[in-house]
């Protein structure tokens, strides 16, 4: 696959035809709408004006309210049971932009924001509420109304002291300098003491003076009328009501809930109408005309202007520049096979505008390596069984639909990986019948009894893993080749001939002479050597020699010394890197066998009534703890693999992705319409 080619469009057009053409271009979704490029350098192309922000700004507050209104629904009308599985429903182009529709969702939507707004200050409301009552529950106990307040004659105190204070010595102490004051307590909690102080007027003074002995501290009770008890009982009425408000409320927010689609539908349109908005507030307008710039795949350009005809407009499509390579969009041209792959691209970075897309050679390597290290029939069954049942039923878009097609492929390659090299959960067949005192089962690959005849594992990991380390290191050698290759004609596209010859092909020369000495020295003389000499071998060496040819003078030494140790390091060690397939497919295969004998050791001297429960207890605990383990391992080492190991040798990053003016919905999915 490649990198699909674009072209840079201008196009000028009638502002009385804008909004239709912006739609228009919604709908092909097939041209990304840029910010002019030099327009700010032109004093003419400065004087152009922006279009207002008004119509981007008011589908901001649609989204924002349909947002917030379906957070309402979600948590007071939470969505049924198995809706996680429900497919997205599936409408027109028309439907989506009906705007009775969208015109009649945003109101309920601000139906359910105002109905938030009142649960919201009903929950004030009881909060403030139960405030009030804590404060005045320490002076229930008094029968005295709380706006009682000093006379003429006498002094009224209401206050506190700390709960450590001994009331009956503050009580002695008052009677102790007057007969004229009464302490009339009210009620005590962990901290503090309340109680009123009544005392005439010609003793306040004095009192004052021992309660401040006592670190007395008046309290306000301004506000209410009546005795504390009245005052409770009222707000308890009125904490009644709040709660009856508060049940109504919710009660409506819940009985939208018939609404939720509707909200979703009108949410993706808001989003379309704020992606149509932020396009066209990059166009320049004048009083007649607008002023358009952005890219167009090479692929869809005539369809474009064929479409483009029936508007009063000029247009013009240019080849970019390889000066203008970083600004121009890349778009990866992708088949069925390799389009999951488009996710591990991403995670790493898009291709260079000039560099090679890397998902048709990453693709076979990526589903065999994964397949090779989970390589069991059951576990890719399971997998490619799990995905397949989630893109038949949510159908997911973006990054994770990638992922589980991926996924899908992955799962296949490692039911058939798994079935050519025997592993079926691990050794189940063998466990289980061993268990149960039955003859080993015969079955091709998965289990061979001996003298059976039948083909037995490709690949055994549990009794050869040295000749799986092998394989796994040849095949990474093929990985590492192919991008040499990749390399060797890039350099040659871009006209350095020689620089793939010295730089890339030395290396092929090494690699071959070193294959042909060890064939050599594996006792077939005479192939790659002439005379006990590796001819092929030294050639390459002597190749070597052209690393330093830029360099002058000593500094021709260095280079090629520092060609010959990164080189040799670093082929070295990224060879060695794939013997983690060998490891992965080993771990997986054991902590399965591991499970395997764990679930069958009580079964062995239990009735098969037993027995058999007890084992596929262990069993489906175990592997399913092992598939998980194993799916987040090999995915990751899989992907490093292909990062530093493949990429490395070829890979030209940096690309920006192509985002086009398109319809992009998250809950609803659009019909396909000519």
């Amino acid at each position: 696959m490649s990198i699909v080619k674009m072209k840079r469009l201008r196009l000028i057009g009638m502002r009385s035809e804008r909004e239709e053409m912006l739609r228009l271009l919604q709908h092909m979704g097939c041209v990304e709408i840029d910010e002019p490029s030099d327009w700010r350098d032109d004093p003419d192309w400065a004087s152009l004006t922006r279009p207002d922000t008004a119509a981007l700004n008011q589908a901001r507050e649609a989204k924002s309210g349909a947002e917030a209104a379906l957070k309402t629904l979600k948590k007071y009308a939470p969505k049924e049971k198995g809706s996680l599985f429900k497919p997205r429903p599936v409408i027109t182009e028309a439907a989506l932009f009906d705007n009775e529709a969208y015109r009649a969702a945003l109101d309920d939507a601000g139906r359910l924001n105002a109905l938030e707004r009142q649960i919201s200050a009903l929950y004030a409301e009881q909060g403030k509420l139960k405030a009030q009552k804590l404060a005045l529950a320490p002076w229930l106990a008094l029968d005295i109304p709380l706006e009682t307040a000093s006379t003429q004659d006498v002094a009224v105190f209401f206050g506190t002291v700390a709960a450590a204070v001994d009331l009956d010595a503050l009580e002695g102490a008052l009677a102790a300098e007057t007969d004229l004051a009464a302490l009339l307590r009210a009620g005590s909690d962990a901290e503090l003491h309340y109680f009123v102080l009544l005392c005439h007027k010609s003793q306040e003074e004095t009192c004052q003076a021992v309660l401040k002995e006592y670190g007395f501290s008046r309290s306000a009770l301004r506000g209410w009328t009546g005795t504390a008890a009245e005052n409770d009982r009222a707000l308890d009425a009125r904490m009644a009501e709040t709660e009856e408000a508060l049940r109504r409320a919710k009660e409506e927010a819940a009985g939208c809930a018939p609404k939720a689609a509707a909200l979703e539908q009108c949410l993706d349109r808001a989003c379309q109408e704020i992606t149509r908005e932020e396009a066209r507030c990059r166009l320049l307008d004048t009083d007649l005309a607008f002023f358009l710039e952005g890219w167009v795949p090479v692929p869809d350009e005539a369809r474009l202007l064929e479409r483009l005809g029936k508007f009063t407009c000029c247009w013009e499509t240019e080849v970019p520049a390889a000066e203008d390579y970083p600004a121009v969009p890349v778009k990866l041209k992708s088949n069925v096979l390799t389009e999951p792959l488009t996710t591990i691209t991403e995670m790493y970075s898009l291709p260079a505008y000039d560099g090679v897309d890397p998902n048709g050679l990453m693709a076979p390597f990526y589903i065999f390596f994964f397949g090779f290290m989970f390589a069991d029939l059951g576990y890719g069954l399971i997998l490619a069984g799990a995905c397949a049942f989630l893109q038949w039923k949510v159908k997911p878009k973006g990054g994770f639909g990638q992922l589980v097609r991926l996924m899908i492929l992955c799962g296949i390659s490692s039911a058939v990986i798994g079935l050519l090299t025997g592993g079926f959960f691990s050794d189940f067949l063998y466990q289980f019948t061993n268990m149960l005192g039955l003859p080993q089962p015969a079955v091709p690959f998965l289990s061979v009894p001996e003298g059976s005849g039948l083909p037995a594992p490709l690949l055994d990991v549990m009794n050869e893993p040295m000749t799986v380390l092998i394989f796994s290191l040849a095949v990474g050698l093929v990985q590492i080749v192919v991008g040499m290759a990749v390399k060797f004609w890039m350099l040659c596209r871009d006209g350095q001939i020689m620089d793939a010859v010295w730089d890339v092909g030395t290396w092929w020369v090494i690699f071959i002479g070193i294959g042909l000495f060890a064939v050599n020295m594996a006792g077939i003389s005479g192939i790659g050597s002439v005379n006990g000499i590796p001819v092929v071998l030294i050639v390459g060496c002597v190749m070597l020699l052209a690393q330093g040819r830029n360099a002058k003078g000593f500094g021709k030494v260095t280079a090629v010394i520092g060609a010959v140790y990164n080189g040799v390091t670093g082929y070295f060690g990224d060879i060695l890197s794939y013997s983690r397939l060998m490891v992965m497919m080993l771990a997986g295969s054991v902590i399965g066998q591991v499970f395997n004998i764990l679930g069958a050791m009580p079964g062995g001297g239990l009735p098969p009534v037993i027995g058999i429960p007890i084992f596929f207890l262990v069993f489906l605990v175990g592997h399913a703890f092992n598939i998980g383990l194993n799916v987040i391992g090999t995915y990751v080492h899989t992907s490093r693999l292909q990062y530093l190991e493949f990429f490395k040798q070829f890979y030209k990053e940096g690309g920006r992705p192509w985002r086009p003016l398109n319809i992009a919905t998250k809950y609803v999915d659009i019909k396909e319409e000519q």
